[in-house]
C-alpha cells in the first residue's frame, strides 16, 4: 500500500466512524438522551479534561465522538452545558 491509499483508507475510516456517530446519537436522542454539541476546544488538554470530567461527574450513561456528546440523564446534560458550552 502506498502512501496516497493509505491516506484515503485513513480518510474514509475517519468519515465511516462520523457518520457512524451521527447515526447512533440521532437514535439515542430519539430515545430521549440529549446531543450537545461544543463549539470548540481551546486545545488538546481542554479536550482531555472534558473528558476527564465526564469520566469522574456523569451518573448516568454517555457517549462522544470529538466535540458531539450525548446524554442519558437530563441532569448530566445540564452539568456538561452549565461547566463546558460556552
Amino acid at each position: 500500500m502506498n502512501l496516497e491509499d493509505k491516506i484515503i483508507q485513513e480518510l474514509a475510516e475517519e468519515m465511516h466512524s462520523e457518520i457512524d456517530f451521527d447515526i447512533l446519537s440521532s437514535l439515542l436522542v430519539d430515545a430521549g438522551w440529549h446531543k450537545i454539541e461544543l463549539t470548540r476546544f481551546k486545545d488538546n488538554k481542554q479536550a482531555v479534561d472534558v473528558v476527564e470530567w465526564c469520566r469522574d461527574n456523569l451518573k448516568g450513561e454517555w457517549q462522544r465522538r470529538g466535540k458531539k456528546f450525548v446524554f442519558q440523564n437530563t441532569g448530566d446534560a445540564v452539568n456538561f452545558t452549565l461547566k463546558w458550552a460556552n
